[in-house]
């Protein structure tokens, strides 16, 4: 199974750096009202020439559109697919600030890191997780207790179900509480 896994990366339609694109358009668009190339390339700091290819492939699988006047707008598939984005990337943030207290900052990288990559169902779980674990019912406040006071020592346990050859958190474990 895992020898296939690397392959499903290669089935993502789209790469980080597109998302990105489309993410800085939805942001320009936001805020101008309109989105050329040029301002694409400004927000994200890179060349126009770099921008213009990406956007090239972009309204070529059809996730935008260009007008006569060089603008660029969002077709419902493009819009579809960065509110997706924005969903699971608002998910896993909340999951790594809020349920493994990470900094802000911290959270907003490393869910900028895999927001494209997950499956639906699994940012409709994630989800659900951290619904239930933000909320207010009474196993959600008593599983955040414990959770809070629980430290797996991988010392403890006969056999560690986590680490392949050797322990990745050795002495870690101690540092972070």
């Amino acid at each position: 199974m895992l020898k296939d896994t690397w392959k499903k990366f290669d089935e993502i339609e789209l790469t980080h750096s597109s998302v990105h694109h489309l993410l800085a358009m939805h942001e320009l668009l936001a805020k101008n009202g309109y989105v050329r190339g040029v301002d694409i390339a400004k927000y994200l700091g890179i060349s126009r020439s770099s921008v213009s290819i990406t956007i090239h492939k972009l309204v070529k699988k059809g996730y935008i559109r260009e007008d006569e006047n060089k603008f660029y707008h969002f077709t419902d598939k493009g819009r579809e697919l960065i509110n997706n984005v924005l969903s699971k990337r608002r998910i896993i943030r909340l999951f790594f600030e809020k349920v493994l207290n990470l900094s802000e900052k911290m959270a907003e990288e490393e869910a900028c890191k895999v927001e494209h990559l997950l499956e639906e169902e699994t940012g409709q779980r994630l989800m659900n997780f951290v619904g239930f674990f933000l909320s207010n019912q009474g196993e959600a406040n008593e599983f955040r207790k414990a959770f809070d006071r629980f430290i797996f020592d991988c010392a403890a346990v006969e056999s560690c179900e986590f680490c392949e050859l050797d322990c990745c958190f050795a002495g870690k474990q101690n540092e972070q509480h």
